[in-house]
């Protein structure tokens, strides 16, 4: 790793969260599938930025590194009593890197955007301190010990304060060394002892801190709705042949509909060659690998298995993606049967499958005008593309 860096960030993550519960790390609370640790820490992910330091509890060490085990962390720093001290802990740790600037973030704010990261760099370059703040649109009062009001306070004055906070490294260090005994609520403050110059500009009212549990419900639903989603589909080929001997059951499936014929398909499972075309090509909106990798017919317990278990776990991956399933073009090709009779019952029992209305779902049917081991009628073809809408975060 090259020592000389320009640009360092530190991420806050070691307080205890009473205000919210202290039974439960607000830091580890969930918004959709990651953590706040993992929104908060993912944007200062970025060229710009040489290191990046997360400091955390040390009974928190473990969680904090599987709540980040997709993000590239430079280290993780054991915070101190309070904030002052965490933030001095990673300082000095910093400190060999010879960084030039170095941003604070609290990692209780999750809906941190990259404009704004990139705002406090581009002042950084001018500034010796820059932080971000909110202008007050209420009125302000002051109370007295018995809670009735004292007196009203200039509000144009007052402002309210946020990070990421950005520093020159050297400047910070120093306040940090020669205010150790002083317990600051951020970094500026040290700043203001020595009347030093920190420059404000406006930040985001959406870039909340997680005080409350109030406050993470707010804030899932600002985030919810900055997600755009984007369609993406996936292709199911299937193929069955029939067996040589007349079927017993006189019917074979297609799309958990029974279908009259006088032969079955063969299969290690129930032979539905739908099912299968459909499963495939819902796996592979979400880059999963075919149903055969998941369900191989060579384990025994599959054998003569419900095609429905294996389209319900294609479904539940697509639930676990925070996808959504919208529409499916099915094809089906062979001589025999003739599907057309069948289509509406097909699309029927396809649409309570799904959950879609059967205008989603397109059953088509064709044949290859008698060429080939189809136009034989020695089995049955299925292709499908099925497309999903896949959450897409601006």
């Amino acid at each position: 790793m090259n020592k000389n860096v320009d640009l360092a960030a530190i991420i806050l993550a070691a307080g205890s969260g009473n205000r919210y519960d202290k039974h439960h790390l607000k830091q580890l609370q969930f918004i959709d599938d990651k953590t706040v640790l993992y929104h908060s820490v993912k944007n200062f992910i970025d060229k710009k930025i040489d290191l990046v330091f997360v400091v955390v509890n040390k009974n928190h060490l473990i969680d904090a590194k599987n709540a980040l085990k997709d993000i590239k962390i430079d280290k993780f720093i054991i915070g101190g009593k309070t904030r002052q001290e965490s933030v001095f802990n990673a300082l000095l740790k910093l400190k060999k890197y010879k960084p030039n600037k170095v941003l604070i973030h609290d990692s209780a704010r999750p809906n941190i955007t990259k404009l704004i990261i990139n705002k406090v760099i581009k002042y950084l370059n001018k500034y010796e301190a820059v932080i971000p703040v909110l202008k007050i649109n209420d009125a302000v009062k002051k109370i007295n010990s018995s809670k009735f009001l004292k007196e009203d306070i200039n509000k144009g004055e007052l402002v309210l304060a946020q990070t990421p906070q950005g520093f020159l490294f050297k400047n910070i260090l120093k306040n940090h060394i020669d205010n150790n005994l002083i317990n600051a609520n951020d970094d500026t403050a040290l700043f203001n002892k020595f009347e030093s110059k920190v420059y404000t500009f406006i930040g985001d009212y959406q870039n909340i801190k997680i005080t409350t549990k109030t406050d993470l419900h707010t804030i899932k639903s600002i985030m919810k709705k900055n997600i755009n989603y984007i369609p993406v589909t996936g292709l199911g080929i299937d193929v069955h042949k029939f067996d040589s001997k007349v079927s017993k059951n006189n019917y074979i499936l297609l799309g958990s509909a029974k279908i009259k014929y006088k032969k079955s398909l063969i299969g290690h499972s129930d032979a539905d060659v739908l099912i299968h075309a459909l499963v495939d090509s819902i796996l592979g909106t979400i880059a999963e690998a075919d149903i055969g990798n998941k369900f191989p017919n060579t384990e025994k317990k599959w054998k003569n298995a419900n095609s429905i278990v294996f389209l319900d776990y294609a479904l539940q991956k697509i639930k676990e993606n925070n996808c959504k399933l919208i529409h499916t073009d099915i094809t089906i090709i062979c001589e025999q049967p003739k599907i057309d009779p069948h289509r509406k019952k097909i699309q029927n029992k396809l649409a309570k499958l799904l959950s879609l209305s059967d205008k989603d779902i397109s059953v088509k049917a064709t044949t290859t005008e008698k060429l080939g081991y189809l136009g034989r009628s020695e089995g049955i073809m299925v292709q499908c593309v099925t497309t999903i809408l896949k959450p897409y975060k601006n």
